[in-house]
């Protein structure tokens, strides 16, 4: 099978500057990304492994102006729904300050939480079925690979 997925780190068609120049909406607002690729590569499976306590590979692809990323994750990560200490009536063994900041870091964890696939898009996106097969062959690459 063809290896689809590109770990090669694209070229920017401009600087970071003449492209914020040329594209107003480029400048971190959610949704509004513009890719800064040349068009050879726009069209690639692009792909990062990144390694670590959360190992996943990230796969990128534009789609007629659509940006598609798809996250493959090497297993699901789902801490439990953090529940608040209940308060005890201001006994001396209940410190509320620690226990708001244990609180506050299983939240954030809980943030964090993922199965074993994430896909996000800025926009609706038309797929032929070469392309959906394509995007199934891709995560099973990604599969083979962090596994």
């Amino acid at each position: 099978m063809e290896k689809l997925l590109w770990f090669v780190k694209p070229e920017k068609k401009r600087s970071t500057k003449e492209h914020n120049e040329c594209f107003s909406s480029d400048s971190g607002v959610a949704g509004t990304y513009v890719p800064n690729l040349n068009d050879e590569d726009l069209y690639k499976w692009k792909a990062k492994h990144i390694k670590g306590d959360d190992e996943r590979i990230e796969i990128r692809k534009t789609f007629g102006g659509v940006q598609l990323l798809v996250i493959v994750y090497k297993k699901p990560y789902q801490p439990e729904k953090p529940q608040f200490p209940e308060y005890d009536g201001g006994g001396k063994d209940f410190y509320w300050e620690q226990a708001n900041i244990l609180y506050h870091a299983d939240c954030d964890r809980y943030r964090k939480r993922h199965q074993n696939v994430r896909m996000s898009m800025n926009g609706k996106m038309d797929l032929t079925w070469c392309d959906w097969q394509e995007l199934h062959d891709v995560i099973d690459e990604a599969l083979d690979i962090i596994s």
